[in-house]
């Protein structure tokens, strides 16, 4: 079952809503579906009254990465951690926003850089790959980093995109308890099809992305997916398809294009009806 959701005006105040869409503007203008990390911060989570710790974690294969862990305040502290496996630009800076209104709703938050983005070791990237598996081995390092770490929580991944196909390979290694994935990739190959007849890009799929599809159906955990009724890339349709594989799979739809779900789904803070419904998902 999906929950729908309207476009309404966001009842921020002026300051923070010109912050927060010119986060989206620099999303936007990465011009996705193509690799494009960045390794410069835009800003840090301290400079938006965030506490965090800076945290290194190494990969089996010799990368270093650089995670920030960031909590909420005790009294709201919910019990739960979520990693963020982001699209495909920027670096994690780009999504300071969406983790301050997460933790501002009692959720922890585990953010890191894939390497060759922000402070992570270089990594060098063809900006036509659809993915790199190294990005696979980054997330799974990450996560078993959270979960030995964070104690007593329920902790999950929030994939985004490309993120999403980095998180179905990371899980065939690494357990979550829970996988929340927006823009969620039903088919590789579709999906750089479809870049092709709506961007004109050629995408380059590594070795291994013939294992997706039966990969997708072995991730045991209970999923939601996060899908926009205008997005031409990682359809509704798409994620029912994903939502068929399991019954522990459910269905969120907000009237947004490709990963807008968070401004779709903004009333009176941003993102507020959005992690609304993560809060459901998450605590039950």
């Amino acid at each position: 079952m999906g929950f729908g959701c309207t476009n309404t005006l966001p009842l921020i105040p002026n300051y923070k809503m010109k912050n927060i869409l010119l986060t989206f503007v620099l999303l936007f203008s990465l011009d996705c579906y193509a690799i494009k990390p960045v390794r410069e911060y835009v800003t840090t989570p301290d400079s938006l009254k965030m506490s965090y710790k800076q945290q290194v974690v190494k990969t089996p294969d010799g990368y270093d990465l650089n995670t920030w862990h960031i909590k909420p305040e005790p009294s709201k502290d919910n019990k739960t951690t979520l990693v963020l496996a982001y699209a495909d630009g920027g670096n994690m800076s780009y999504w300071l926003y969406h983790i301050k209104a997460l933790t501002e709703s009692g959720y922890t938050v585990v953010a890191f850089d894939y390497r060759g983005f922000g402070q992570s070791s270089d990594f060098e990237i063809n900006p036509l790959n659809l993915y790199y598996n190294e990005f696979a081995t980054d997330l799974q390092s990450v996560l078993g980093w959270t979960k030995k770490n964070i104690k007593g929580h329920n902790t999950g991944v929030l994939a985004y995109s490309m993120g999403t196909i980095v998180a179905t390979f990371a899980l065939q290694q690494e357990k979550a308890d829970f996988l929340i994935g927006e823009g969620y990739v039903y088919d590789p190959s579709a999906y750089v099809a479809k870049i092709k007849a709506l961007k004109g890009r050629d995408i380059v799929l590594p070795k291994g992305v013939d294992k997706y599809t039966s990969q997708l159906k072995r991730i045991k955990c209970s999923m939601l997916l996060v899908a926009g009724e205008k997005d031409e890339f990682t359809t509704v349709e798409e994620s029912e398809k994903i939502a068929q594989l399991r019954k522990n799979r459910e269905i969120l739809r907000h009237s947004g294009k490709h990963t807008e779900g968070f401004i779709t789904m903004t009333k009176e803070s941003f993102g507020d009806m959005y992690i609304k419904e993560l809060i459901k998902f998450t605590q039950k």
